[in-house]
């Protein structure tokens, strides 16, 4: 139990302190907070990186506040974060507090479940930052931990937690990718020129972010008229991460794509995606994965097409796509955050503009979107939107 003391001040009034045994405490308290803060920050560089597995960050915490261990789910998603931290932690886990990202995993994979480690580790109490939402898990560990006399906490709709697992959480909950998208656009509203594709709209600072929030995700998505009008590469160009792969995923109609570009030579390199409709898959012949969805008139649905990334493991996707493709993801409801770049240049003559009838934020205000966001990189000004 809480040990009360009664101390008695100069003036002879008595104050009540209670000191808080939080080991046996089963609900979040602030100190909770703070740790599993700690815990998702130290995970959130290594998004992009674990497979199908969640990006969870563990740290194993003394009761007189000391860290005695930490850990990050592994590249390619294993090992995970729990084993990871009480190893480091060792014998002194026994009567500590492990603070881990998402409740500890209850199946078997290619390593064994988690709450087993946390069970044989001694510790007295686990906060976690939310429950599992795999059906294979789905509370069976946090019952479990409590069975085994495991004092547990669980946050609720903790914002740090949702945005460390928001891909993991799409991919779950709604059977697609948690989707975001980036436009640059001129100082005059436009996102190229008709007579020769892409132009540098932004400068050196917002290309870097770009290249992070590459990183960051599980795949780069562009439509087939990105493909061929500017040949991109995707790839993560940024020093000490130049081992960051993400899929790169080409949403395309029955026009095709030559063989020539660069997401397609240099698939030994990065895998490489084509999304088409099923009457269009034997269209392609290139190195790629091909891979079919149902749609109309030779065009991939937009809602399947993401759902069959899902179900290959892919839990966010950064869209870099024209005003086509954006359009079509915005049409569908199924973009999360939009990233809208503006740059300091104009385009003038032969501009392509970002819309016709309405200013994009106008667009996106009428979506529902709003402004969570919004600050400079170098010469450039980034606005973030997500949905309310």
């Amino acid at each position: 139990m809480d040990t009360t003391f009664a101390v008695r001040k100069r003036d002879q009034t008595e104050i009540e302190i209670i000191v808080v045994d939080v080991t046996r405490r089963n609900e979040i308290m602030p100190a909770d907070l703070r740790w599993l803060e700690a815990a998702a920050r130290i995970a959130m560089p290594y998004r992009g990186t674990t497979a199908e597995n969640p990006t969870v960050g563990a740290i194993v915490v003394s009761p007189d506040g000391r860290v005695l261990g930490r850990g990050v789910t592994a590249a390619a998603g294993r090992p995970h974060a729990e084993p990871q931290a009480l190893a480091m932690a060792g014998p002194n886990a026994k009567g500590a507090t492990l603070y881990v990202t998402l409740e500890p995993c209850n199946h078997w994979g290619k390593t064994p479940p988690c709450v087993d480690a946390v069970l044989e580790s001694g510790v007295a109490r686990v906060v976690c930052g939310a429950s599992d939402p795999d059906p294979r898990t789905g509370g069976q560990s946090i019952a479990k931990m409590r069975a085994a006399g495991i004092v547990v906490a669980l946050g609720q709709n903790l914002p740090f937690i949702e945005r460390l697992h928001e891909g993991f959480f799409s991919r779950v909950r709604r059977g697609r990718p948690f989707v975001a998208a980036k436009l640059a656009i001129s100082r005059d509203g436009m996102i190229g020129r008709s007579d020769r594709g892409n132009v540098a709209i932004t400068g050196e600072d917002a290309r870097r972010w770009t290249h992070m929030q590459r990183a960051l995700s599980d795949a780069v998505i562009v439509g087939g008229a990105t493909a061929r009008l500017d040949d991109p590469k995707l790839t993560v160009r940024l020093a000490g991460l130049e081992g960051r792969a993400p899929l790169r995923v080409v949403i395309s109609g029955r026009s095709g794509l030559p063989s020539d570009l660069n997401l397609l030579v240099t698939t030994a390199l990065q895998p490489t995606a084509i999304i088409a409709e099923n009457s269009c898959v034997d269209s392609f012949s290139q190195g790629a994965e091909i891979i079919g969805v149902a749609g109309t008139d030779g065009r991939p649905d937009m809602e399947a097409a993401l759902q069959a990334l899902a179900a290959r493991g892919i839990g966010s996707v950064f869209v870099e796509g024209g005003a086509g493709l954006n359009d079509s993801l915005l049409d569908a409801g199924l973009i999360d955050r939009f990233h809208l770049l503006e740059g300091d240049v104009e385009i003038g003559a032969n501009g392509v503009p970002a819309t016709v009838h309405f200013s994009l934020p106008e667009r996106l205000a009428a979506l529902g979107f709003s402004i969570v966001e919004r600050r400079a990189l170098g010469c450039d000004m980034l606005t973030t939107f997500e949905k309310v």
